[in-house]
């Protein structure tokens, strides 16, 4: 069965883009339904045709892309959004386990994004990363932000204070917080995009930790105690001792 696609655009140039990379790439595997120049036609249109997928510009005239979500009561559809814009909202769709790409849009990064959604298959985490996208958006800066992130049942909830720090496992992450451990199917660079500073550090290529959790530095091994016990190396090649302490502190 093909993947029902509706690409929602103001700009006709990047609507014919979207469709031409549809048509050319996955032409037995993806049918376009519809262009759309707005939300108000983007609503009409997929209560009409029922898509698999939307295709979704972020910045639009009148409305943004994110008005979308006001017109369904229950999302039952996948969204990969589009902007030109590294805006603070890229942060709430990354943290809600969402696809987005950034105009222009390069051909692999597209190929990844449709392959990411064939292998989505669980309607139910659908729904419940939308409604945590709109609280991401409407408290982006908020102490006790949450943040979603997938394993191989689905995903876990966490909120950003409580991870002391995260370690790289191959292609993928553990995360520890205070009450437990996690793993996550998110590559390490994905979790550091997320994890940004001044709040987390990444002080070795494969550990990124929380400042509010460390409680010393050892300068003779080059490690971080923190407050759970745990002992982090420190590159020495990323931090001298003061740009360590300046990193902390400031």
């Amino acid at each position: 069965m093909k993947i029902k696609v509706i690409i929602v655009d103001d700009e006709t140039r990047a609507r014919s883009f979207l469709r031409k990379l549809c048509e050319l790439y996955f032409r037995d595997k993806i049918e376009v339904l519809d262009e759309c120049n707005s939300v108000t036609a983007a609503v009409r249109s997929i209560k009409k045709n029922q898509p698999n997928l939307v295709l979704l510009d972020i910045q639009m005239p009148n409305e943004n892309g994110f008005e979308l979500f006001k017109h369904f009561e229950v999302i039952n559809f996948e969204i990969i959004f589009t902007t030109a814009h590294k805006e603070f909202a890229i942060q709430a769709i990354r943290n809600s386990a969402l696809d987005y790409l950034i105009k222009p849009i390069d051909v692999e990064d597209f190929k990844i994004a449709i392959s990411r959604f064939e292998q989505k298959n669980d309607s139910k985490i659908g729904i419940d990363r939308f409604k945590l996208l709109t609280e991401n958006i409407s408290s982006q800066f908020a102490d006790k932000q949450r943040i979603v992130f997938p394993n191989k049942n689905g995903f876990e909830v966490i909120q950003a204070n409580s991870i002391i720090y995260c370690k790289s496992d191959g292609s993928y992450t553990s995360i520890f917080t205070i009450e437990k451990e996690y793993f996550t199917s998110k590559t390490f660079k994905e979790v550091c995009d997320i994890l940004e500073e001044p709040d987390f550090i990444r002080v070795h290529r494969s550990y990124l930790v929380s400042r509010n959790y460390i409680k010393s530095f050892k300068s003779e091994y080059y490690r971080l105690q923190l407050t759970n016990g745990a002992e982090i190396p420190v590159s020495e090649d990323l931090f001298t001792k003061k740009k360590l302490i300046d990193a902390i502190t400031s």
